[in-house]
C-alpha cells in the first residue's frame, strides 16, 4: 500500500521556516533590549555626571559666597606655624641627648676644689675682714652666685655642680677664697675625677667665663683673669 507523505514534510518545513522566524525575532528582541539597557545606562550615568557637576558648582558657589579672601591666609597661616610647631617638636624629640637622662639621686659623693681670685676694681676695707657684716655677706653672695651660675650653665660640669663658697676676703684689692663642690655618682667616681671633673677642666671653665666677662671689667665684682688659683682637689 502505497502513502503520499509530499504533504507532511511541506507542513513540516513551513514548521522549520516558522520556527526559524521566530528565532529571528527572539534574537531581535534580546539585541533591542540589550540596547535599550545600554541606552538606559548612559542616560542614567549621564544624569548622575550632571548631578555631580551641578552639586559640585553649587558647592563652589556656596564657597564663592561665603569664603573670604582672607580666609584663606588665615588658613594657610595656621597650617603652616602648626607645620613648623610640628617640626620643632620632632625635631627636639630625635635630638633628645640620652646624657641628659640621669638621676641625681645617685650623685652623693663630694668633690671639692680650692682657689682664689682677685677683684681689681674693688678696695678693701676693715669690714669686709669681718665675715658677718652686712656688706662681706653682700660681696660674698654675688661673689657665689656668679660661681653658680657659670658652673651650672657648663654642658660638662653642670649636672654635677653642687655648691660654691666664698670662705675668705682678703686685702690686696680684694683677694677672695672660694670653694667649688660637685657631686658625683660612685660608680663612675674615677673617670668622672680624672677627666670630666679633672683639676685641668673645671679651672679652664672658670678661666674661659672670665675672659668672656672683657664688657664688664669696669664693674666692681669684675674677677681679673690672670689672677684666678685653683689649688686642688679635695674628697
Amino acid at each position: 500500500m502505497d502513502i503520499n507523505l509530499q504533504p507532511l514534510t511541506q507542513r513540516n518545513g513551513r514548521e522549520g521556516a516558522s520556527y526559524t522566524a521566530n528565532e529571528q525575532d527572539v534574537g531581535n528582541g534580546v539585541m533591542l533590549l540589550s540596547a535599550h539597557a545600554a541606552e538606559d545606562d548612559m542616560n542614567e550615568g549621564t544624569q548622575r555626571n550632571h548631578r555631580e557637576i551641578s552639586a559640585a558648582c553649587r558647592i563652589q558657589r556656596v564657597l564663592e559666597k561665603n569664603v573670604k579672601p582672607w580666609m584663606v591666609i588665615v588658613a594657610i597661616l595656621v597650617l603652616i606655624i602648626a607645620v613648623i610647631i610640628i617640626s620643632l617638636v620632632v625635631c627636639s624629640a630625635i635630638q633628645e641627648d640620652v646624657d641628659d637622662n640621669f638621676d641625681p639621686s645617685l650623685f652623693e659623693i663630694p668633690l671639692q676644689f680650692n682657689g682664689s681670685f682677685q677683684l681689681p676694681n674693688m678696695v678693701f676695707t676693715e669690714e669686709l675682714f669681718i665675715f658677718t657684716s652686712n656688706k662681706s655677706k653682700v660681696l660674698t653672695a654675688e661673689l657665689q652666685k656668679k660661681l653658680a651660675d657659670l658652673y651650672e650653665a657648663s654642658p660638662a660640669l653642670g649636672r654635677y655642680f653642687s655648691k660654691a663658697e666664698i670662705y675668705s676676703l682678703r686685702n690686696g684689692s680684694i683677694i677672695a677664697d672660694y670653694q667649688l663642690t660637685f657631686l658625683i655618682p660612685e660608680e663612675q667616681h674615677d673617670q668622672l675625677r680624672n677627666f670630666t671633673l679633672s683639676r685641668e677642666m673645671v679651672y679652664n671653665v672658670f678661666r674661659q667665663f672670665l675672659y668672656d666677662q672683657e664688657s664688664e671689667d669696669s664693674a666692681p665684682t669684675y674677677i681679673d683673669p690672670l689672677s684666678l688659683n685653683m689649688f686642688g682637689r679635695l674628697w
